[in-house]
């Protein structure tokens, strides 16, 4: 009889469609999708071959109680239960202690997934961190916080609504626009970190925590945080790795994969966030052709109650470059997706919007146009090949001509 792995989902994305799902279908396993978006996840089934999961249910995945009711109810008997959404982590990990299977501890994704929690975390535990504040709608506070500041949402994602405020009246200005849109989500507001930015890849089996690499990350310029270029294992990844994952351990982070972000002070790495998943934005992808297409499989591997294979690396150079909107407007020119291998380089292009949508600004993940990632096994330099990729590139957002 075939293992049962749950996969636990939110909205459509490609990490699921193209990589977790298809991955347990070709390791033998029977998959069932967990979701509460079905009819678009069924559309796409009907659609895209790749995406085979043997059935598909329906539920408010945020809410444990009805993962477990659903689960129950449809008498199946999870070998496995896995989330890559960032914001599943809790009730998913809930979940997999309720039926016995390997789980993360949920009290660690609930710290990490809200970014108030990871700032108190850090203050007890005595690890490097910034001053911050958490702002309510209608609620006066006085600030002692050191301007400039970043003010985000308390549990956002892919960058949005992040920003940097260099004053008070930018400060109340982002309030009030935030608050038109979301007027009861809260906001954090934390002293800005002078830095670079680095990201660590760690991979748990709940004995032995190791870091796979890292990404040396450049930003966008302020006051917005949008990723537009990574480099496999750069130099400060290197150099800083084993004291970011000291911080993760004693943070609380050990089962599973695992994506952290570090900015680099004067004074060593502060942790930004812990996104307890997958990294995303194609890098996973990156990084699955980086290790022979056993990405995808060693993370399912490790739920279904297997050890880390001490033989699994990731050798090789990578970067990946985004192409960035900069403007509203419609989406011209004629680039589209392709994969190519010159000797033992690989060049990979994905464009993400098409000639003729029309495109608004979020600034942030969202305004990408396409990625475009270069891999090379052998570790030669990628440079050449990149700079070739981006000038031949042209698809952009011309403004709209209004009569």
């Amino acid at each position: 009889m075939k293992s049962t792995m749950i996969i636990v989902s939110h909205v459509v994305n490609d990490a699921i469609i193209h990589g977790f799902v298809p991955v347990a279908k070709a390791m033998g396993l029977h998959v069932v999708l967990i979701t509460d978006h079905k009819l678009s996840h069924l559309k796409l089934a009907s659609e895209d071959n790749q995406f085979n999961p043997d059935t598909v249910l329906e539920c408010d995945v945020f809410n444990p109680l009805e993962l477990i009711e659903i689960i129950t109810e449809n008498g199946l008997k999870p070998d496995a239960i896995f989330s890559n959404s960032d914001h599943l982590q809790t009730s998913t990990a809930i979940c997999g202690q309720f039926f016995d299977v390997p789980a993360k501890d949920w009290t660690v994704t609930l710290n990490a997934k809200n970014k108030h929690l990871t700032r108190q975390v850090l203050s007890e535990k005595s690890l490097p961190n910034t001053h911050s504040a958490l702002l309510h709608r209608d609620t006066v506070l006085e600030l002692e916080l050191t301007f400039p500041v970043v003010a985000k949402p308390k549990e956002g994602v892919a960058s949005i609504d992040v920003q940097r405020c260099n004053n008070k009246a930018e400060l109340d200005n982002y309030c009030d626009a935030f608050w038109q849109k979301h007027p009861t989500t809260p906001i954090l507001i934390e002293e800005f970190l002078q830095g670079p930015l680095i990201t660590v890849e760690t991979l748990g089996d709940g004995e032995q925590l190791i870091a796979l690499g890292g990404f040396d990350v450049e930003l966008s310029a302020p006051p917005y945080f949008i990723e537009t270029a990574a480099s496999w294992n750069g130099p400060n990844s290197i150099l800083y790795r084993d004291e970011c994952v000291n911080q993760l351990q004693t943070f609380g982070v050990g089962f599973g994969i695992c994506h952290s972000e570090f900015i680099i002070t004067e004074l060593g790495p502060v942790l930004v966030e812990i996104n307890y998943r997958s990294i995303g934005d194609g890098r996973e992808f990156l990084l699955d052709n980086l290790s022979s297409g056993n990405w995808f499989s060693t993370i399912l591997n490790l739920h279904l109650g297997n050890k880390i294979d001490r033989a699994f690396h990731i050798n090789g150079s990578a970067h990946i470059h985004y192409v960035v909107a900069e403007q509203d407007g419609i989406i011209e020119g004629t680039s589209t997706s392709f994969t190519h291998q010159e000797g033992d380089i690989v060049t990979q292009q994905q464009v993400l919007k098409q000639a003729g949508d029309i495109f608004r600004q979020s600034f942030s993940n969202k305004d990408y146009l396409a990625r475009i990632s270069i891999v090379s096994p052998s570790e030669q330099s990628l440079e050449f090949t990149r700079q070739q990729a981006i000038s031949s590139f042209n698809l952009t957002s011309v403004s709209e001509v209004t009569a």
